[in-house]
């Protein structure tokens, strides 16, 4: 009997080896000092995580993004992989194939660009500490996830699929110095009541396909830049960049639609203000349209 016993105990621990054994460590990339990289790695929704052992590491990066990495696909982050990750503060996760992801609380910079994404998961009552947010490249049709990372200071839009924003979704981020929404869709910017941004200092809106700019309700007192290149736009108030706006540097205006008497009167007013009006972008209007305000086309 004794050695039945023994014989099963053996075999008990013999087993737990194996299954020990059989967890796949994830090891960091030995070519990045800073962070640890994965790479050769997949992750798709359907996948048993238990199975491996992710690196304890407070930056964190998958693929080898800028550089080439046909090896490494990250679909989505799950919740749990959410948990599996806290310890996690920093997360670069760019051209992996990227459609999902779960957000975790101690999260701070997430650098997620330049993938097929298109939902970031929030849940409701949790604190995040999100700072910098960069999902330019990406597939996203509405960011009403905004309105939960009140921390937020930088934020980029660039080349996704809005065609319509409500600018209330940042109102509580009142740390926010940097909004790129660039390369959009974007046709229409509606505002829930006044708004204010204390410290934003950059709001970039070119090329998009807005037509009218209502900033009436708006309160940007640091913004020092506004960009609204290649837009469909006739007419700028200068009552709401007052009201606004009242620290604005430099406005880029070229590339849009702009009735000419409008400009000419427009232009004055800013260089009353000392506002620099600017081109974002080489291409010479006066040759192209005929007519322009030095050197912005209007018509």
């Amino acid at each position: 009997m004794d050695r039945l016993r023994c014989l099963l105990v053996v075999s008990v621990l013999c087993m737990a080896a194996v299954a020990v054994s059989g967890v796949r460590k994830l090891e960091c990339s030995e070519h990045r000092d800073q962070e640890c990289e994965i790479s050769n790695f997949t992750i798709v929704e359907s996948m048993d995580l238990s199975e491996y052992e992710f690196p304890d590491h407070p930056h964190l990066s998958f693929g080898t993004y800028p550089h080439s990495d046909d090896s490494t696909y990250v679909v989505t982050i799950t919740k749990e992989l959410a948990d599996i990750l806290q310890a996690t503060e920093k997360l670069e996760i760019q051209n992996v194939s990227l459609q999902t992801m779960v957000l975790w609380n101690n999260l701070r910079i997430l650098d997620a660009s330049h993938n097929s994404f298109y939902e970031l998961v929030v849940e409701p009552g949790q604190n995040y500490q999100l700072r910098e947010l960069n999902l330019s490249y990406n597939r996203f049709q509405s960011i009403d996830f905004v309105l939960a990372l009140p921390s937020l200071r930088t934020i980029d839009l660039r080349h996704n699929y809005l065609e319509s924003l409500d600018m209330s979704l940042f109102s509580m981020a009142t740390e926010l110095w940097k909004i790129n929404l660039a390369n959009n869709r974007i046709q229409s910017i509606a505002t829930d009541g006044t708004m204010y941004l204390p410290r934003l200092s950059n709001l970039l809106l070119n090329d998009n396909l807005l037509s009218v700019l209502d900033a009436s309700e708006w309160h940007f007192n640091m913004l020092q830049e506004l960009n609204l290149a290649r837009n469909r736009l006739r007419y700028l108030s200068m009552c709401e960049v007052n009201h606004s706006f009242p620290h604005l540097q430099t406005v880029y205006l070229d590339e849009n639609r702009w009735d000419c008497a409008h400009l000419n009167a427009t232009i004055r007013q800013l260089h009353a203000l000392s506002i620099k009006p600017m081109r974002h972008y080489d291409q010479d209007d006066e040759e192209r349209c005929g007519r322009n305000v030095e050197g912005i086309c209007c018509y």
